[in-house]
C-alpha cells in the first residue's frame, strides 16, 4: 500500500527576543529531515497542497507567518491570489532572474497585501537597473550566513540607508558569535541551526482519483460550466470535498454562513477561483497514486454511506439533504486520516447541524446515519429499529442502498 502519511518541514524565525516570529515552510515527502531530489515547482505546490488544503495551516503555524519558497516558474502565474496576505509571505528564490514580468507580480502580490523576502539574497550590479522599483516592493531580505562573504553581506547591509523599511533576516546562524554580529550590524530576524533545525509536521493524505481530478477540470474548462455537474463530480471523491472545504475554510474568501453543500462552496469561491484550485491540486496529485487496501475501502463506505444517506433524505422530503450527503462523507475521515475527529471538523466550514452529527449527538440526521451504518454490516434488528424511526420500508431501503453503491462505483 502506498505511504498516505503527507508531511510538511518548518523552522522557525526568531526576533532579537528570541520569540518565534514566523516559520518558513519546507517541502518534506518523508519523516527523513532533508529535502528531497525534486522540482522546486513541485515542491511548493506540495507545501501548498499539504499545508492550507490537508493538515491546515493553524495547525502547521500556530497563527504566525508561513514564509514559502516561490521559484520563477510560479512567481509568473496568478494561481495563488487567494492565499492569505495574513498568514504567507512570498519568497522568492536566489536564482529568479528580476525581469519587469517578474516585478510586475511582486508589485500585484504587494497590492494583494502580502508581504515579500528575498532569499539568500546577494546583491548584484544588474539588480541595480531596477533598484528603486525592486526594493521599495521587498519586506524582508534574508543573507545567508553561513555561505556568504563579509563583503557580500556588507552589500546587502548597505541596502538600509536607501531602503529603511526593508527588515534583515539572518539565517543559517549557527554560532553565538554570528548571533551577535548579526545583531550588531542591524538583523531583527533570525533563523538557523544556532536556534533550531527543522522540524516535521505529519498528517494522513486522503486517496484521491486522479482520472475524475480530470473530468472535474473538463468540466470547469467548459464554456458552458454546469455547477450541478461538477459539485457531483467532486462529491465522488472524499479528498477532493475534503479539500475543497478546506480551501473554502483556509484561504481568503468571505464566508458568511457554514457551507452545506459542494455546491454552495463553488458558488461561494466561482468559477474561475475553482478553475485555478483544481489545476494546482491535479499538478501536485500527478504521479502520487491512489491509495488501496484499508484506505480505500473506508473512502468506499464514506461515498456510499453519504449517497445512501441524501436518498434517504430526499425519500423523506427533506429539503437539506446536502447537509446527510456531507454527514455521510466525513463520518469516517478521522479513520481515514487517523487524526481525532475534534481537530478535522475544526478545519471543515461544515454547518453546525452537520458537525453535531458527526460528534455523535442526536441530530435530526443522526438516525439516517446510524441507518446507514446498520445497512453495512446488515444488522437487521438495528435496521428495522432506525427504519422505523424515520418512516421508510425495508424495500425502499434496498433500492437506495443499491442506488448508493451504482453511485460509489461508477468512478472506479
Amino acid at each position: 500500500m502506498p505511504n498516505m502519511n503527507i508531511f510538511v518541514g518548518r523552522q522557525p524565525i526568531l526576533n532579537r527576543r528570541g520569540d518565534i516570529y514566523a516559520y518558513e515552510l519546507l517541502y518534506r515527502n518523508s519523516e527523513q529531515n532533508t529535502f528531497p531530489d525534486v522540482d522546486p515547482e513541485r515542491a511548493t505546490l506540495g507545501v501548498l497542497v499539504n499545508t492550507f488544503l490537508s493538515i491546515g495551516v493553524d495547525q502547521v503555524v500556530n497563527h504566525r507567518l508561513s514564509f514559502i519558497n516561490f521559484p520563477q516558474g510560479l512567481l509568473e502565474k496568478s494561481l495563488f491570489t487567494k492565499l492569505d496576505p495574513n498568514q504567507v509571505v512570498i519568497e522568492i528564490l536566489e536564482d529568479v532572474e528580476f525581469t519587469p514580468l517578474v516585478i510586475s507580480r511582486i508589485a500585484a502580490f504587494r497590492e494583494a497585501g502580502f508581504k515579500v523576502a528575498l532569499d539568500d539574497y546577494i546583491l548584484q550590479k544588474k539588480h541595480m537597473k531596477y533598484a528603486t522599483e525592486l526594493f521599495s516592493l521587498i519586506n524582508f531580505i534574508k543573507v545567508d550566513y553561513l555561505n556568504s562573504s563579509v563583503m557580500e553581506r556588507r552589500r546587502v547591509e548597505s541596502l538600509k540607508e536607501r531602503f529603511p523599511h526593508i527588515a534583515l533576516l539572518a539565517e543559517k546562524v549557527e554560532t553565538e558569535e554570528d548571533f551577535e554580529d548579526a545583531k550588531a550590524r542591524g538583523y531583527t530576524l533570525f533563523q538557523g541551526y544556532f536556534f533550531a533545525k527543522p522540524e516535521i509536521v505529519k498528517s494522513r493524505e486522503i486517496p484521491s482519483n486522479i482520472a475524475l481530478h480530470f473530468h472535474v477540470i473538463q468540466q470547469l474548462n467548459s464554456s458552458d460550466a454546469n455547477i450541478d455537474r461538477i459539485s457531483g463530480l467532486i462529491e465522488h471523491d472524499v479528498s477532493l470535498s475534503y479539500k475543497f472545504l478546506r480551501y473554502i475554510n483556509s484561504l481568503a474568501f468571505e464566508i458568511p454562513n457554514k457551507v452545506a453543500s459542494i455546491r454552495q462552496a463553488i458558488m461561494l469561491m466561482g468559477i474561475d477561483e475553482a478553475r485555478k484550485w483544481m489545476q494546482v491540486l491535479v499538478l501536485y496529485d500527478m504521479g502520487q497514486g491512489a491509495g488501496n487496501g484499508r484506505n480505500r475501502a473506508l473512502v468506499d463506505y464514506s461515498l456510499s454511506r453519504a449517497k445512501f444517506c441524501e436518498l434517504v433524505a430526499k425519500d423523506k422530503g427533506k429539503k437539506n439533504s446536502d447537509e446527510y450527503f456531507l454527514t455521510g462523507m466525513f463520518s469516517l475521515i478521522d479513520a481515514i486520516m487517523r487524526t481525532r475527529l475534534e481537530d478535522i471538523l475544526a478545519l471543515l466550514p461544515l454547518s453546525d447541524e452537520v458537525t453535531r452529527t458527526l460528534n455523535g449527538e442526536h441530530t435530526e440526521i443522526f438516525d439516517y446515519l446510524e441507518l446507514a451504518k446498520a445497512m453495512e454490516v446488515l444488522d437487521l434488528d438495528r435496521v428495522k429499529e432506525y427504519a422505523r424511526k424515520i418512516g421508510i420500508s425495508i424495500d425502499d431501503l434496498s433500492e437506495h442502498s443499491k442506488r448508493a453503491q451504482r453511485w460509489m462505483s461508477q468512478f472506479d
